[in-house]
């Protein structure tokens, strides 16, 4: 479960992908698609970024990781990022 937790921004981008990917080969891509389809891949990208990046942060860079994962994810994103990673783990970097 570590591992999953470490890699769930790949699986995201992987989603996203996959919601781009599906449309096109049944030939019914419109703009929703495209849309949802970038966002998870930008937001996967993103998560994975934040969950294996092992400083701490302060208030102001979580206010700032808030805003760039859409406030929802960054919440999804934390928790995973608590699960893979130990305290020790954490002191390590910090």
């Amino acid at each position: 479960m570590k591992e999953l937790a470490r890699y769930s921004g790949v699986i995201v981008m992987i989603v996203g992908v996959l919601t781009l990917a599906i449309p096109f080969f049944n030939g019914t891509t419109n703009n929703t698609n495209l849309l949802i389809g970038l966002i998870l891949v930008i937001e996967g990208f993103l998560g994975y970024l934040y969950v294996n990046n092992m400083k701490k942060g302060s208030i102001v860079s979580n206010i700032v990781w808030a805003v760039i994962l859409l406030v929802i994810p960054y919440f999804l994103f934390t928790a995973l990022k608590n699960m893979a990673y130990s305290k020790d783990e954490f002191a390590l970097y910090n």
